[in-house]
């Protein structure tokens, strides 16, 4: 008697997780469907490693610089080049990677970041030599 009681309080407990874990499912399938699917991340993760060896095989140039990221079949490209032909070439690349919805060029130009440090240099030396005066009185 006590061993059916066991198994029936078993079962009953049995269908009832089952029960709450598939209203969970369905109650947060429309709330989340802006996020990516296991298979989609992985998909993802894949165009990464694509785009990444599609621009480490170019002849003409290397990119170290540059970062791949990828939404969704979006890829992005971040960091740094010498020239804006790299710039154009590294888009064209990755465009042409089979899978890529689309490319966002995010790359930016050493010689443009190098100008701005270069200013941002001379300011803070400005501020510092101003700053740090030393007033010397002769007797």
């Amino acid at each position: 008697m006590l061993m059916r009681r066991k198994l029936i309080m078993f079962s009953i407990g049995v269908v009832a997780a089952i029960g709450f874990v598939g209203c969970a499912s369905d109650d947060h399938a429309d709330r989340d469907s802006h996020k990516r699917t296991t298979g989609r991340y992985i998909d993802d993760k894949v165009l990464v490693q694509k785009v990444k060896a599609a621009l480490g095989d170019s002849d003409v140039y290397k990119f170290p610089d540059v970062k791949v990221n990828t939404y969704n079949g979006t890829v992005q490209l971040t960091g740094f080049v010498d020239t804006t032909e790299q710039k154009a070439k590294a888009e064209e690349i990755a465009r042409n990677v089979r899978d890529v919805a689309s490319v966002q060029n995010q790359i930016a130009l050493k010689g443009e970041t190098e100008r701005v440090r270069d200013r941002n240099d001379v300011n803070h030396d400005l501020n510092r030599s101003s700053t740090n005066r030393t007033v010397t009185i002769e007797k």
